[in-house]
């Protein structure tokens, strides 16, 4: 088996821990010695927290940070994601051994950028505009990003700002049961897209 598919094996530390919204939280860990193995956008790398069993998550932010964030959804269950939510502190070690996946940016494509999210799966989605955006991409960009219902909205704000900051760049959210009339679109993420876009030919899709 090649290098590239076993994966680099990083001891890292937990260097915060924030309430992204009641049910997710935002990590994000530094390399104990050395430097963090290199990755691309929209790739995930394999952790192990404490005695807790290894779990994929997708890295959410873009290359050339010197940590890895990750975006954890508390399950219910009483697993990983859960030990996570609930138990993990700042300065816990984690291993973790990557990258992996081929669902990355491929910067070599001209078209316009759009890039779909449900709940969690922002994260993979976010390194990808942060990438795009660093290597100051000129064309239009969008992010849908599609939750349940209010509480499940977590980064807003942030790609508010990232909006206000890159004119070509849109951040959409969709909200499929919601409990306000907060002038946010309702329905599908799909339903918001198929709306939104007659063809996507060209487009480099995510």
């Amino acid at each position: 088996m090649s290098e590239a598919l076993i994966g680099e094996v990083t001891a890292c530390r937990v260097r915060t821990v924030e309430a992204a919204s009641p049910e997710v939280r935002i990590v994000r860990l530094e390399a104990l010695n050395g430097a963090l193995f290199k990755w691309r956008a929209g790739q995930y790398a394999s952790f192990r927290f404490a005695d807790q069993a290894a779990r994929d998550y997708s890295i959410a932010n873009a290359p050339g940070d010197d940590f890895i964030e990750v975006h954890i959804r508390r399950s219910g269950a009483g697993g990983v994601s859960d030990y996570i939510c609930d138990a993990l502190k700042v300065g816990d070690t984690v291993t973790v051994q990557g990258a992996f996946g081929g669902a990355y940016l491929r910067s070599s494509h001209k078209g316009a950028l759009l890039a779909i999210a449900g709940g969690t799966g922002l994260a993979p989605m976010k390194a990808i505009v942060e990438a795009a955006l660093a290597d100051d991409f000129k064309l239009d960009m969008h992010l849908y990003f599609g939750v349940r219902n209010e509480s499940e909205l977590y980064l807003e704000r942030y790609f508010i700002e990232l909006m206000h900051r890159h004119p070509n760049f849109r951040f959409v959210t969709v909200i499929s049961e919601p409990t306000e009339n907060s002038g946010r679109r309702t329905g599908l993420v799909s339903d918001a897209v198929a709306a939104d876009f007659q063809l996507l030919y060209g487009h480099q899709c995510y």
